[in-house]
Order: structure tokens, then C-alpha cells, then sequence
């Protein structure tokens, strides 16, 4: 039999502390590690003692710099999305936060130099840059919508403590729960349309 944590009925690892997967160890040799210790703790601090709900993600995020004392954070965002890039970083000044934006066609790289089926001039998104621009520079990354698969490569090659701050979705405005919640609609919507 295989464990599944989904099928586990018992859910015994959360009601009386059941390793089923052998990880107690490992997991604490890494909590015991300083940084991860105080990024642990401060995250705790968020939601500990019925502040849970209190914050919003974004007011979260901002806190949790504080907490950190992250000097300079990086926003790493698509090109479509430079608006709201614009609003956080504002508001991560106003907050006292440090922010180093990095825009997803940074490096000017061309699609033909990426994909070699491809024959334009078109600019082509960079992940890879921005990773590596913001590992010299960030303590701190904010990542806001940029594709699937260039968030990937981003996650790769980003070597920073980073979150999620923006999961692009073009269909849901950038809310992909949606997406979740009527897979089964827009599944049959798609299927009559072939």
C-alpha cells in the first residue's frame, strides 16, 4: 500500500504528531538551521494567537520583510503586469521597503536565440536573467504573474528566499483557484466548441 496524504482518513500526523513518511528527523536537523529557524518564527508570528485572517497576503508580505529585515526586495514581474508592479512597489516604499523591480524581457534577448524554430526579432522573456540580476541584488523576491514555465525556470535558477505574490491566469484575472473550482464547466465549454 502506498500513503497518500489526501486518502489518509486518520490524519494522524496533525492529531498526535504520526511520522508516516519517515521526515521528523530530517525536518528538524533543518529547522534547527539559524535562517530557516528565524524565517520559521517570523512566519509563525503572523498567524500565531489567532492573528490568522487578521492580514491580508500582501500586508503579510510586508511584515514579514519587516520581521526579516530584508533591506532590498526584488519584484520580478512580467511586462503585462508592469501596473501592478508599479502599485506594489509604491506601496513596499511607502512601507520602507527597498524594492529592485525586474522586468521579465530584462536582457533583451530574442526568441531565435532561445528557440531556434523560431525566426523574429521578437524579445523574448528572460527568467533566467531575472533570476540571476536578483541573486546579486534581492534579499527578498516578490514574484508577480509571469508564465507558466518561465516560473519555473525562474524558480531554478533563483538561488534568494522568495513567495508567490501573483499566479498569472488570464481567464480568471489572475485568480487560478477559478480556474479550479469550474474546471468542470470550462472543460465541457471547450469540448463543445471542438
Amino acid at each position: 500500500m502506498v500513503l497518500n496524504c489526501l486518502d489518509c482518513k486518520s490524519k494522524a500526523c496533525k492529531s498526535n504528531g504520526a511520522d508516516c513518511f519517515d521526515l521528523h528527523g530530517i525536518s528538524r536537523e533543518v529547522y534547527s538551521r539559524n535562517e530557516v529557524n528565524r524565517l520559521v518564527k517570523n512566519s509563525s508570528r503572523l498567524v500565531d494567537n489567532g492573528r490568522a485572517g487578521e492580514l491580508s497576503r500582501f500586508q503579510e508580505v510586508i511584515e514579514f520583510c519587516r520581521l526579516q529585515k530584508y533591506k532590498n526586495v526584488g519584484i520580478a514581474y512580467c511586462y503585462g503586469l508592469e501596473n501592478i508592479a508599479m502599485e506594489v512597489r509604491n506601496n513596499l516604499v511607502d512601507a520602507g521597503v527597498g524594492v529592485i523591480p525586474a522586468r521579465c524581457t530584462m536582457g533583451g534577448v530574442k526568441e531565435r536565440h532561445i528557440d531556434e524554430e523560431k525566426d523574429t526579432e521578437t524579445i523574448s522573456c528572460n527568467p533566467a536573467g531575472q533570476a540571476h540580476f536578483l541573486n546579486e541584488r534581492a534579499d527578498f523576491v516578490l514574484e508577480l504573474g509571469l508564465c507558466l514555465g518561465h516560473d519555473v525556470v525562474f524558480h531554478q535558477e533563483l538561488n534568494v528566499p522568495f513567495t508567490v505574490m501573483l499566479v498569472k491566469d488570464r481567464v480568471y484575472a489572475h485568480a487560478p483557484l477559478e480556474g479550479i473550482h469550474n474546471y468542470e464547466r470550462d472543460m465541457a465549454k471547450m469540448n463543445a466548441a471542438t
